[in-house]
């Protein structure tokens, strides 16, 4: 099978990481494999090159654009058509609207159409009411509606009633990314972080989205209660500077700057989730984050705000805690309640690790999109 997989960059969020590793898995499997991405760094195009996956950057931009309207030209379109028409895939993969309107367009322009897939990848709420003439030009040419949630999918169902029903599979992981390097056990020591001092972590881009505003107001009660205290924010903060002020002024506010650190985009975040005690992740919007199962994987205990697919990846009182969103005292007392009791903390930390292997892998989203690639081709023939 010829596979081509699109989304807006080919690195830096848990789409991409997605995009990543199903290039890889279905490359390891036999298909020919094409990304295609819009922008942004291409750091990691050797290892997929390596790989034998091919991958095609249309717009010059290594930082990604602040507006889905700066690449609102015809060469997106035109580099699409001439990109499928050379490939020639049975499966167009597009991920997030964006790229998937452009895909859309060219796609219209062709004489042989592959099957067409497009993935959701958060809830509807998250978008602009501009965003609906998008997916009004990409779902009627759309064969098959992937969603990375439970919740993911009933929204998008009720947003859009008359589009094929969508197929939930969660996104997967694999393991092994999330073992420790021999570095790991000087990792709090290098980040001036002292033995049993008390250690969060949260790994997400800074933006409104992710709530780092509400994490910083349950670190300042959180600190009432346990001192000392330690809490990394590993993820970009390129992406919206004005919070990433927002949150800098906050921490400066509550006297955090010894508590709070934003350590900014790292390579070594499965070092990072070894070397803290709890993984903590205060958004206000999600679709399925990757960042939970990769510290699920890491075995430590989670607590999360219950929005999105956060709550199908996490059983509350198992595998950690969730808690409302927008309320800085339940994160607090959920963190505080899990760095009481170490040995609780342990438990969920060990149940997280057994769910990933059994529920979350790579393998497992891999095969759920081949037979859903293989079905629709399927269907193209009757």
């Amino acid at each position: 099978m010829r596979i081509m997989l699109s989304g807006v960059c080919i690195e830096g969020g848990g789409a991409e990481q997605v995009i990543q590793d199903l290039a890889l898995g279905f490359a390891a499997r036999g298909h020919e494999v094409m990304v295609v991405f819009l922008e942004g760094t291409d750091d990691i195009v050797p290892d997929l090159e390596e790989e034998g996956i091919r991958c095609e950057r249309l717009l010059p931009r290594t930082q990604l654009a602040a507006s889905a309207l700066a690449d609102f030209n015809p060469s997106c379109v035109l580099g699409y058509r001439r990109l499928i028409s050379q490939f020639e895939p049975d499966v167009l993969h597009a991920h997030v609207p964006r790229p998937t309107l452009w895909v859309s367009l060219a796609y219209r322009m062709l004489r042989r159409r592959p099957a067409l897939v497009y993935t959701e990848h958060n809830v509807q709420d998250v978008y602009p009411r501009w965003a609906r003439w998008v997916y009004g030009v990409f779902l009627p040419v759309t064969q098959g509606i992937v969603c990375v949630s439970d919740a993911a999918a009933k929204s998008f169902a009720a947003r859009w009633p008359r589009a094929q029903g969508p197929t939930r599979v969660w996104n997967g992981i694999d393991p092994e990314r999330t073992r420790p390097s021999p570095h790991a056990d000087e990792l709090r020591a290098d980040l001036g972080v002292d033995p049993g001092t008390p250690l969060l972590c949260n790994v997400a881009n800074i933006g409104y989205r992710k709530g780092h505003d509400v994490l910083v107001e349950a670190m300042a009660q959180l600190r009432a209660q346990a001192d000392p205290l330690r809490c990394w924010v590993a993820g970009g903060l390129e992406h919206e500077p004005s919070m990433v002020q927002s949150v800098q002024n906050a921490i400066a506010e509550h006297q955090l700057g010894d508590v709070v650190h934003l350590l900014g985009r790292r390579r070594d975040v499965a070092d990072l989730l070894h070397a803290a005690d709890v993984f903590v992740l205060s958004s206000r919007q999600e679709g399925f984050p990757i960042t939970i199962l990769e510290a699920m994987a890491a075995g430590k205990p989670i607590v999360a705000t219950d929005v999105g697919g956060c709550a199908e990846a996490v059983v509350h009182g198992e595998t950690g805690l969730i808690v409302p969103p927008e309320d800085p005292s339940a994160l607090a007392e959920a963190l505080a309640s899990l760095l009481a009791d170490p040995e609780l903390a342990r438990k969920m930390g060990a149940a997280g690790r057994e769910r990933v292997e059994q529920e979350f892998t790579v393998d497992r989203m891999v095969e759920q999109h081949l037979a859903i690639y293989e079905e629709l081709l399927a269907r193209k023939k009757r």
